[in-house]
């Protein structure tokens, strides 16, 4: 109950033993950097299912890159 207080999205996976991952990803099209809002999306899977949502991320970093995007300084 305590742990759920600070991360009251991830205590199902925790309690089922599904495998989740949280992307970074972004509502801007390619190319706009002064339009949408910064975005995370959390994909959880079937039990011993890593690899699809590894796969998963995987593509979804190609399609919308992210690693290099930071937020402006103030």
């Amino acid at each position: 109950a305590r742990s759920g207080q600070f991360t009251p999205y991830t205590a199902i996976s925790n309690v089922t033993g599904s495998p989740a991952i949280s992307l970074p990803l972004s509502s801007r099209p390619a190319g706009d950097a002064d339009a949408g809002l910064p975005l995370g999306i959390q994909l959880i899977g079937q039990p011993l299912g890593e690899g699809t949502l590894l796969a998963l991320s995987a593509q979804l970093e190609l399609a919308a890159p992210w690693a290099a995007r930071r937020a402006p300084v103030s």
